[in-house]
């Protein structure tokens, strides 16, 4: 499993064989995009997926569509088109879910990515995976072995996406075999799926700070390990987790193991909250926490 940054070249180079054998779709989520709805011609020539937990009509479902049909046919026209139309923002729904290439019918694969939808968590209980969304999709990677990330995109040979920096990403899932099936995931790998939504509204935060130097530097795995680290010392206020992560990017992700940060700690509990106290720490302590001097 590999993901690599293409720019333009790079993307037409990727996908030019794919698009002149027919093998290049663009899948679209309509749901909260009324321009990307498919008329009743187009669907015929499209794929749509089965989500078994929405009641949804034809014109609603995620879909896969020939990229040569698409309204901007050429690569590098259907390329600046998605990646200017791509919000800055990590909480506004992402119509384009990117470009797949796969030498299978479209219904074939709409069929699977249908089924992988549906998971089952280890307690037996049903479970919603919008892996087709780029706002979970750029976390699998991190989150996933590569042999289930192969299993999750089967006949998917490349899935090229646009990230939350809007960045043009290929993602290669499978290595020497694909893999085929239902995908299982350990309960740590579920807890860390629900923890995306909490990633993305932190780094969103942190991406509208002034002087933020960009959500690139609020990298995805610093902020889950900070979320973890918030849970683990009993934050647990949604407000107080984002101020703690907050924290952690302005200063340094070890911060909360400073002496002075620890005795706060000792003080959590009851109506005192994460925000209170840290409200109460002076600039010359912030100061040493974070160059992690001992005197504050």
């Amino acid at each position: 499993m590999t993901v690599r940054v293409l720019d333009e070249a790079a993307f037409i180079s990727q996908t030019e064989q794919a698009a002149r054998e027919g093998w290049l779709y663009q899948l679209i989520d309509p749901t909260n995009a009324a321009e990307r709805t498919l008329s009743l011609e187009e669907q015929k020539t499209a794929g749509l997926v089965k989500n078994r937990f929405l009641a949804q009509k034809p014109s609603e479902r995620l879909y896969l569509y020939p990229a040569a049909k698409a309204g901007h046919s050429s690569a590098p026209n259907q390329f600046a088109a998605e990646v200017s139309k791509r919000s800055p923002s990590l909480l506004n729904p992402v119509p384009f879910c990117g470009w797949l290439v796969t030498q299978q019918a479209r219904t074939r694969v709409a069929s699977y990515l249908g089924r992988q939808l549906a998971q089952t968590t280890p307690d037996g209980s049903p479970a919603l995976l919008r892996f087709y969304d780029p706002r979970v999709l750029e976390h699998l990677p991190r989150l996933l072995y590569p042999w289930q990330l192969s299993m999750l995109l089967g006949p998917v040979d490349y899935w090229i996406f646009i990230d939350s920096a809007r960045q043009v990403r290929c993602l290669e899932p499978h290595g020497d075999k694909r893999g085929l099936g239902r995908l299982k995931l350990t309960s740590e790998q579920w807890s860390g799926i629900r923890r995306i939504g909490q990633v993305n509204r932190c780094r969103e935060l942190y991406r509208t700070l002034p002087g933020a130097d960009g959500i690139q530097a609020a990298q995805p795995h610093v902020v889950d390990a900070l979320i973890v680290a918030a849970n683990n010392l009993g934050i647990s206020q949604q407000q107080d987790i984002a101020a703690f992560v907050l924290h952690g990017l302005t200063t340094h992700a070890a911060f909360y193991r400073h002496p002075r940060m620890q005795t706060l700690f000792s003080r959590l509990g009851g109506r005192l909250s994460y925000v209170g106290l840290t409200n109460q720490l002076s600039d010359d302590e912030w100061a040493a926490i974070s160059d992690n001097r001992e005197d504050a």
